[in-house]
């Protein structure tokens, strides 16, 4: 092999790595837009990503805070929530949608120290829900009218007698996205991500920023799903035991008699793989499952002495990337699984059916056919696993680099690239004759 062959070959593989990260670029503002769209459009229709419910409290007045005084938690607890997940699949993008059935009974202490009549039982419904449905609220079992204003402003005040104990019980059905939590503190939620950055699964913070420790005492809050692989927000309590099966569901319940903290407690939906992030890595990182191709392919004509031309890898270049750009217009019409088959064995076919006009059908099959299988497909699917993408990258190059070195390590790379045989010592000098008249 020439030397200008192989620049060749070096300047082909960085011509198509140009036009994988056009793609890349291309896909990944065309998700970013959709993303735009498609979640104002989602949270006009299901409301926010993170549903939070607060713990009511009780004050000397209607429009005082949790943390002013005189102000009380509740002395007992009892909360069921039913958690029923759908995904829906707009554009390039799954939602992860659920409805929310919340029940709450409250109890509350007298206190001595406030007159007949006074107080306030305050609760702040979750923010940027559009809407409930059975919306109630009782008071020592009698069913309270809340104002319309009230609703619409999130927060229902009730006049209550803290001379005298009371249990309250808030009831209502709403909906949300991705995340549903429950602050005994009151703090609001950072962040809080649709759950799919385009690099890959994103919880956002989920921790509530309050400081102040909370008391829960005699608390008891049960959450029953309609789907078994269950996960919590980061920063937020889990379960005193693992939860439970329940019919195609699972139960989960947080229980304590006096506890001190400052973590909520909450679900996060399951969430179904986006095509187009996924699309747009595999494009992205194309060029490294190309370059370990070609240095596979480059060793193997070297060593059994088959004459390719940088045309023959400019076309094996060429049906690589039509995995991906076939892929990239195909996911946002079939699913991603399946167009990612489809698109796999499109560009085997190309390679394999190609190699073989060229170097023999089983140069292509055994040789090319099974580098293509590995370092296109094989990397290409590690994508579907965030997790274990990098992990398989490093692995598959450190064994293909100890498979190159075991191969190449007694090659004449001077006789590779026509440059003849590698330094010698130099020529000994002309023996003369004992008459030195020349050589003897």
């Amino acid at each position: 092999m020439k030397v200008l062959r192989f620049i060749a070959i070096i300047m082909i593989f960085g011509g198509v790595s140009a036009a994988w990260l056009a793609l890349g670029t291309t896909m990944w503002a065309r998700t970013e837009d959709l993303d735009h769209t498609l979640s104002q459009e989602m949270r006009s229709l299901w409301g926010p990503e993170t549903l939070m419910q607060t713990s009511p409290y009780v004050a000397d007045k209607g429009d005082a805070k949790r943390t002013d005084a005189g102000a009380a938690a509740p002395s007992s607890s009892t909360i069921t929530v039913d958690i029923t997940h759908d995904s829906r699949y707009k554009g390039l993008l799954w939602f992860s949608t659920f409805s929310v059935v919340f029940d709450g009974t409250y109890s509350f202490d007298a206190v001595s120290a406030f007159s007949a009549g006074s107080g306030a039982f305050i609760c702040e419904l979750p923010r940027g829900v559009t809407g409930y449905d059975g919306l109630s609220v009782e008071l020592n079992g009698v069913a309270q009218s809340i104002p319309i204003s009230q609703i619409s402003s999130g927060r229902i005040t009730l006049s209550v007698d803290r001379s005298v104990a009371a249990t309250v019980r808030v009831h209502y059905v709403t909906k949300g996205q991705d995340v549903w939590l429950y602050s005994p503190s009151g703090a609001s939620m950072g962040g809080g991500s649709r759950g799919e950055g385009l690099w890959g699964p994103d919880d956002g913070d989920m921790v509530p920023s309050g400081k102040s420790l909370v008391s829960l005492a005699d608390f008891s809050l049960t959450v029953n799903t309609n789907f078994a692989n269950i996960d919590y927000p980061r920063g937020t309590l889990s379960p005193n035991t693992p939860a439970s099966s329940n019919n195609g569901g699972v139960t989960a319940v947080w229980s304590f008699d006096n506890a001190l903290t400052k973590q909520g407690m909450g679900i996060v939906m399951p969430r179904r793989p986006n095509a187009g992030p996924i699309a747009m890595r595999m494009s992205l990182f194309a060029p490294v499952s190309l370059f370990f191709f070609f240095a596979i392919l480059f060793t193997v004509v070297v060593l059994k002495k088959i004459p390719l031309h940088p045309m023959h890898y400019l076309f094996v270049a060429a049906a690589f990337f039509a995995f991906h750009v076939l892929l990239a217009y195909l996911v946002d019409k079939i699913s991603i699984h399946t167009g990612f088959w489809i698109c796999a064995a499109v560009s085997v076919l190309l390679v394999v059916s190609y190699m073989r006009l060229v170097a023999g059908a089983g140069f292509a099959v055994i040789y090319v056919g099974a580098a293509q299988l590995v370092y296109l497909v094989g990397f290409s699917y590690a994508f579907f696993y965030p997790g274990w993408t990098g992990l398989s990258v490093i692995v598959a190059a450190v064994i293909t680099l100890f498979v190159l070195m075991q191969c190449t390590g007694r090659l004449d790379w001077f006789k590779v690239f026509g440059r003849g045989n590698g330094p010698t010592s130099p020529p000994a000098p002309p023996r003369v004759a004992p008459d030195g008249t020349g050589a003897a």
